[in-house]
């Protein structure tokens, strides 16, 4: 039954145009298929439960917002992760998270860059840093994230020019010509 249920989420989600990036099992069992709405960077996950109950999209399926970052087209935004009631702590965040950094890296992203929210409760402000952490996104004192893709690799218009061949040669007879030397 519950494969029914998935294939039926699955034509619902290509009829809709979004991009299925994966279908994979949480640490409890559900089925969570894993898109991102059309033309959108956003990560949604639509859960259906071992029951066979699945999530409605944009009511309740967990999303991981995320835009390019402002100034530039290889960067990425992570603006903030929504899951809700007994959706949290169940691994979904973190599939999620890992689908993210794949595309990243399949994108050739340079970086992803975000800011940790602010935790009313120590508990809270703890496990949002491990979750982080545990993705390889450094954390500095104001509370700004920021991963780096291990695979990025520059197009040729970001590299540095190497320098002319001949150029430090020109540029020591241009100086002895000279007398730069106030004293």
């Amino acid at each position: 039954m519950e494969d029914a249920i998935v294939k039926r989420q699955l034509e619902l989600l290509r009829a809709d145009r979004c991009a299925v990036h994966d279908v994979a099992a949480s640490r409890t069992g559900d089925t969570v298929i894993l898109y991102s709405p059309p033309g959108r960077l956003d990560i949604h996950a639509r859960i259906v439960y071992a029951s066979g109950i699945a999530t409605k999209r944009h009511l309740n399926d967990p999303v991981m917002h995320v835009t390019p970052a402002g100034g530039t087209g290889n960067a990425w935004s992570l603006q903030y992760i929504r899951i809700l009631g007994d959706k949290i702590n169940r691994g979904y965040g973190s599939l999620m998270m890992k689908q993210l950094l794949a595309l990243a890296e399949r994108g050739n992203v340079a970086r992803i860059e975000g800011r940790l929210q602010q935790a009313e409760h120590r508990d809270h402000a703890e496990r949002l840093r491990h979750f982080y952490g545990k993705f390889g996104f450094a954390i500095d004192a104001d509370r700004r994230l920021r991963w780096d893709n291990p695979r990025y690799r520059p197009a040729p218009s970001e590299r540095p020019a190497a320098p002319k061949p001949g150029f430090r040669f020109w540029y020591a007879k241009r100086t002895e010509k000279k007398d730069l030397h106030p004293f």
